[in-house]
């Protein structure tokens, strides 16, 4: 599947579960609290938060005023639901290959949860994210991380069908993250390995990598 293709299928299959998209999260993810104690160590009154992927803005909403935040997401429906969530927030179409606009200026906190695993190059994307925090600034990302005899997370990728379209998710193994932090001048601060969602196909349990890193 071509990256346009690809884009377009991740676009068109959120687009398309946006509205129902909170009332389905608690019983698929698997998040365990790990993005809320994050948040709490790191945001700091008057910071400014960075939400690669932000979906409805749900992970960010709740943030105190004096926090300043940007959500970045593929899909337009997405990105209209966060914004109607938090008005004070400044939420963007845009697209994972894509350096950040310089006008967005830098962060002190980063998210990245969930969405990686459509990225067909992970040194890319997070270069473009490192590039976009302050030196110090951390970043909470998620990969689905492939793991030989963990069913369902043998392969480097695979194909997911939605209603209407077919995706593909990328599994990146601990090594290849681990040389994709080093190129993206990231140092790693925590590291899990964790349940991140349910795979409603058999009712399985996917897992991530969960990685908590502070830029050079």
């Amino acid at each position: 599947m071509s990256t346009d293709t690809q884009e377009q299928s991740v676009r068109q299959a959120y687009g398309e579960i946006a509205e129902a998209y909170e009332a389905f999260f608690p019983s698929l993810h698997r998040y365990e609290g790990r993005v809320e104690r994050f948040l709490g160590e790191a945001v700091v009154s008057g910071c400014r938060v960075l939400d690669v992927g932000c979906g409805p803005g749900h992970l960010t909403r709740g943030l105190d005023p004096t926090v300043q935040v940007v959500g970045l997401d593929l899909s337009p429906e997405m990105i209209a639901l966060a914004r109607r969530g938090r008005p004070a927030g400044e939420y963007r179409v845009h697209s994972y290959r894509d350096p950040l606009r310089k006008e967005l200026g830098h962060f002190d906190v980063a998210l990245a949860v969930g969405c990686l695993d459509f990225c067909d190059d992970l040194t890319r994307t997070l270069r473009h994210i490192s590039e976009a925090l302050k030196p110090g600034g951390r970043l909470l990302f998620t990969v689905l991380e492939r793991r030989p005899g963990l069913e369902g997370h043998e392969d480097a990728w695979q194909q997911v069908q939605t209603a209407d379209t077919e995706v593909t998710l990328y599994f990146t193994s601990f090594e290849e993250t681990a040389r994709a932090l080093e190129a993206a001048k990231l140092l790693p601060r925590a590291y899990t390995h964790a349940p991140g969602w349910v795979q409603l196909t058999g009712q399985r349990t996917m897992h991530f990598g969960w990685w908590d890193v502070e830029r050079r």
